[in-house]
């Protein structure tokens, strides 16, 4: 039931966290996507799986190039909305990407997210 589902999310996103720690700073955007398409197999991932993980990234303050991440996470469609913004930008706060922080700043504003 959804205790099974709850339990292999946690697994799936332990493993997509650990693979991505793994890139470290020097991610290309390249190899971030392989990673993103193996978990979720050319699918929209649902928001509370992105939180989730970016959460979890800027938790271990271990640059991953949020830019990239940022980058790819487009590429699957993910759709920017207040709450994946500002966990988002949270996550560049804690990581030192000030850069990315400001462009997704900028991308809410030109689309007008509120």
């Amino acid at each position: 039931g959804l205790r099974c589902q709850a339990c292999s999310i946690r697994r799936m996103l332990d493993q997509l966290y650990r693979e991505l720690e793994c890139l470290g700073s020097a991610a290309k955007v390249c190899h971030i996507g392989n990673i993103l398409n193996r978990h979720f197999r050319n699918s929209v991932p649902d928001s509370s799986i992105v939180t989730r993980l970016l959460s979890k990234l800027g938790e271990s303050k271990r640059q991953i190039t949020f830019a990239n991440l940022w980058v790819c996470l487009q590429h699957q469609s993910v759709e920017l909305d207040a709450y994946i913004a500002s966990v988002a930008i949270t996550s560049c706060r804690k990581c030192c990407e000030w850069g990315t922080a400001l462009s997704i700043l900028v991308e809410m504003a030109s689309a007008h997210v509120e």
